[in-house]
């Protein structure tokens, strides 16, 4: 006796097919360029060369150092900053949200070197109208002992100005799909305050954007390369620019080592917050009850 598909499972076959397909495809544009570079990276003097190399110089653990660092620094900064922001002016200033996505693009539209001549110009030799507008903040921290013109802590604010386009978004985004405004009236209908709602409610409901967010900005941070050769501050990007001009079977050897660190680091930041979410959602619900 002759057995009949339904057309529902037949659509689903055909659509597994094709994701799989796309799957597949994706997973091929991306990592047959790693293979190459890898091959190419092997191909030297002798078998792993480059890495004996990579590996014996003091310049590679240093720099990669200072970029993750900046990264990490500019990760968490980020989202301390833009996390309250974006939820306050969404359930109390909803008129200025085009303010700030208006503010999130500009990045966009300034070059990085422009960017980083702006601030070395305004806190290295500030003026009065500089100091006016700053409340006399600039003035204090271009001077001694708070010198930050060319220093580490300046150039993970820059990271944090260059990546706020990738972070105000998906962080605006997993505010709006949540309904932050209903949510916090049913945490204060409960006795709860601000606080209390932000961190136990509206955090463990938003990690999706924020994990997303964390991911862009320490991506960003860890490839970025013209702020940090005119702050002269040698950073890993700047370590692998100049090892390409001189061996450039080492310089595809540390792209790909790059390429892996990184992903290792996205991963680790994912499972990280991912049990914060987890932790956080499970004892927010009988929190916020409790709490008067």
């Amino acid at each position: 006796m002759a057995t009949t598909v339904s057309p529902d499972r037949s659509q689903r076959r055909l659509r597994f097919g094709v994701d799989t397909l796309f799957l597949i495809l994706a997973l091929i544009y991306l990592l047959v360029p790693l293979g190459a570079m890898l091959a190419f990276g092997l191909s030297g003097d002798s078998l792993f060369s480059s890495f004996q190399k990579i590996f014996s110089d003091k310049d590679f653990y240093n720099t990669l150092l200072t970029s993750l660092e900046l990264a990490v620094t500019a990760t968490l900064l980020s989202l301390i900053l833009i996390t309250p922001t974006a939820y306050w002016v969404q359930i109390r200033l909803p008129k200025l949200r085009v303010l700030l996505e208006i503010l999130s693009l500009i990045p966009f539209a300034v070059p990085a070197i422009v960017l980083s001549l702006g601030l070395l110009e305004v806190y290295g030799t500030p003026d009065t109208l500089t100091a006016i507008f700053s409340f006399g903040l600039v003035p204090l921290l271009s001077g001694p002992p708070f010198t930050i013109a060319n220093t580490p802590p300046l150039l993970a604010c820059a990271y944090v100005i260059i990546s706020l386009p990738f972070v105000y978004r998906p962080i605006d985004n997993s505010l709006r799909a949540l309904n932050a405004t209903v949510l916090t009236e049913a945490g204060q209908s409960l006795g709860a305050n601000w606080w209390n709602i932000f961190w136990h409610v509206i955090l463990p409901n938003i990690w999706p954007g924020m994990i997303s967010a964390a991911l862009l900005t320490f991506s960003t941070a860890m490839g970025e390369y013209t702020l940090a050769s005119l702050f002269g501050i040698y950073t890993f990007p700047n370590y692998l620019n100049q090892v390409g001009q001189m061996d450039p079977h080492e310089a595809a050897s540390l792209s790909v080592f790059s390429f892996i660190l990184t992903l290792i680091c996205v991963l680790a930041i994912i499972l990280l917050l991912r049990r914060r979410a987890d932790a956080a959602g499970s004892e927010g619900g009988s929190e916020i009850v409790a709490i008067k």
